[in-house]
């Protein structure tokens, strides 16, 4: 699940919706669904810009509450990449309340610059790399023992 699908969802159903608040609801959605999920003994993969300092507290609360492990996918890539496709996303007009123009060098330093600290096995991952997605599929059935 990604918090932009959350977030998608709202603006279609609430166009209206202030982008003050958009954000913080669909990080409120994703946690509860989240939680349901695991509460049900299922797995869930959880995608999003987490907020390092702000998110660890709802992801751990997550994992006690429900007896899940934690495994974190930190993906990155060079600056100018990153410019390059949120340009292109905005450029699209695909997602209206989502892909807004921002400049990256006034995100604040906890607006995923660096991974969360969870006490929980990380890979860290250049998208701009090619295979990383296989290398992230490898590495979790490494993790969780599931072929």
């Amino acid at each position: 699940m990604t918090k932009d699908d959350y977030k998608g969802l709202l603006y279609a159903h609430l166009p209206e919706l202030p982008q003050a608040r958009g954000g913080p609801l669909s990080f409120a959605l994703m946690f509860h669904v989240a939680g349901v999920i695991l509460a049900a003994g299922a797995s869930a993969v959880i995608e999003t810009h987490f907020h390092r300092g702000v998110s660890e507290p709802h992801l751990l609360g997550l994992a006690g509450a429900s007896g899940a492990r934690l495994l974190q996918l930190y993906c990155g890539a060079p600056l100018d990449t990153l410019r390059a496709r949120h340009a292109a996303r905005v450029a699209a007009g695909t997602r209206p309340g989502i892909d807004l123009p921002f400049e990256h060098a006034e995100l604040p330093p906890h607006a995923g610059w660096s991974p969360l600290d969870l006490g929980a096995p990380l890979l860290r991952l250049d998208t701009a790399q090619p295979g990383t997605l296989e290398r992230a599929r490898q590495w979790v059935t490494e993790q969780t023992g599931e072929g």
